[in-house]
């Protein structure tokens, strides 16, 4: 039980708190699937595989999706649960909304599809005949809302508690709603947990992990009334909302900071989600890089920005006094939606000592062609800023030079620099050293981005060093 948690589930969370993952929409390789079709024509589970997979992370809990396949509800019930419970891994069931529910015979929760007292009856049942399954939910409550109206979700709630008043009832809700009274007083009293999915509160990147903690409080300040548990969802693999996915260190350092708030009782555990469990190479695609592997990003996520915001990279480059000329060339580029968007909002900059020497607007071109400085002017003559200096600041940045509620996701873009007469240190950004990332207002996000050819291997390791840490230390509480 936790501090904020509901006494009725002090069965449901393991001494220390849950240590899950799960699969998703649109994850990769977070479910394993048999290699070849069963007669029936379609690939099962692979739940022998999955149980491996799943003792290797030091997970206590696997939150069972159930969407990509018509077999997925029998695999659940009849093949993954049970050995699930000789393993000793609880099992939390995990369905899909109308917003994510197939009507012409594609991904859906089968067989019930969207009759969701059916499926409460269905994962009361089976937790019944099978009770390491503790909990059932239901994904993006506070998008299907004309489903899910207070009379609909007290009957599931009934439902199941006729069947076996232990069986948890979570829902997964982003940080807007978490932390919205209103919406928590419509489903609070119905609810047992809130699986809280972590992007760095209103910022929704999956770049910053510092906010963990600050993130956790407001929501568990917002869900004590209602006297419910808080799970912490870290997303550990690709996401579709996320344009930089998140890297090993992120993953390690998110899980541990919801790890340290289960160990002290303030929440209920943590799930990793998407975390690739089928050994796969890293989706080639994720390369942004013009040359290599890395490249600076500044990266402005679909929220509301404040003019004047900016975020960059800088460092203080060696300078020599006497060199005949001094040039600097950079290649840039922006990634966005054409559909969105106007200029006079993002404008790339560079400065030297604090003063801008070069700038774009992203819309000045509208393609994710990378160019080198203005394409017409091409590389700086910045002689005159430098000759007879040793050093100098040097900062790549995005400016926000309109606020508003205007929303407008970009991902600028800079690598490749070269330089006469002045050095700069990792002019690739091929690592994380040299530069001093900075934001002056959370959004717009800075970041290297590197690209590593088998960073699944290394976000799972990430994660199991987290979780097996974490159990040894719990098994002394």
């Amino acid at each position: 039980m936790t501090e904020v948690g509901n006494s009725r589930l002090s069965g449901l969370i393991p001494a220390g708190g849950i240590r899950a993952s799960q699969c998703g929409g649109n994850t990769v390789g977070a479910m394993l699937r048999e290699p070849s079709p069963r007669t029936d024509g379609y690939r099962h589970v692979d739940t022998p595989a999955m149980i491996r997979k799943l003792l290797a992370l030091g997970a206590n809990t696997y939150i069972y999706g159930i969407w990509d396949s018509p077999t997925d509800w029998d695999d659940l019930r009849l093949e993954f649960a049970p050995a699930a419970a000789d393993a000793g891994i609880d099992v939390w069931v995990y369905l899909v909304p109308p917003s994510e529910t197939s009507r012409d015979g594609g991904r859906a929760s089968r067989p019930y599809v969207m009759d969701y007292v059916a499926w409460a009856r269905a994962c009361a049942e089976l937790s019944v005949a099978h009770p390491n399954v503790k909990a059932w939910g239901i994904d993006d409550f506070e998008f299907n809302q004309e489903t899910f109206t207070t009379d609909y979700v007290a009957l599931l709630r009934k439902v199941a508690q006729d069947i076996n008043p232990d069986l948890a009832f979570y829902l997964c809700t982003y940080f807007h709603a978490a932390t919205d009274p209103g919406f928590l007083a419509k489903y609070g009293p119905y609810l047992d947990l809130v699986l809280y999915p972590f992007l760095d509160g209103r910022n929704l990147n999956t770049i910053v992990a510092d906010s963990v903690g600050p993130c956790l409080d407001e929501i568990r300040a917002a869900v004590r009334p209602w006297n419910l548990d808080v799970v912490l969802l870290v997303y550990t693999g690709r996401f579709l909302d996320a344009w930089n996915e998140p890297t090993p260190d992120y993953c390690a350092s998110a899980v541990r900071a919801g790890l340290e708030y289960a160990r002290a009782g303030r929440i209920a555990g943590v799930t990793a989600y998407g975390l690739q469990l089928d050994d796969a190479p890293t989706i080639s695609s994720t390369n942004k890089a013009m040359y290599g592997n890395g490249r600076l990003s500044l990266l402005v996520p679909p929220v509301r920005t404040q003019e004047g915001a900016y975020a960059q990279a800088s460092q203080v480059v060696r300078v020599d006094p006497d060199a005949p000329r001094h040039e600097l060339s950079f290649w840039h580029n922006d990634i966005f939606s054409g559909l969105v968007g106007g200029a006079g909002k993002h404008v790339k900059q560079v400065l030297l000592d604090g003063e801008v020497i070069w700038s774009e607007d992203v819309r000045h071109h509208g393609f994710a062609l990378w160019q080198q400085c203005s394409t017409l002017h091409g590389p700086i003559d910045v002689t005159e800023r430098l000759r007879g200096r040793t050093s100098a600041t040097l900062a790549f940045r995005l400016h926000q030079a309109r606020g508003g509620d205007e929303i407008f996701p970009v991902d600028v873009g800079f690598d490749h620099i070269e330089t006469l007469g002045f050095t700069v240190d990792n002019p690739g950004f091929e690592t994380t050293d040299a530069w001093t990332l900075d934001s002056s207002h959370g959004v717009p996000v800075p970041s290297i981005d590197i690209f590593v050819p088998d960073r699944p291997q290394h976000s799972f390791a990430a994660v199991a060093a987290e979780y097996h840490a974490h159990a040894g230390e719990s098994a002394n509480i």
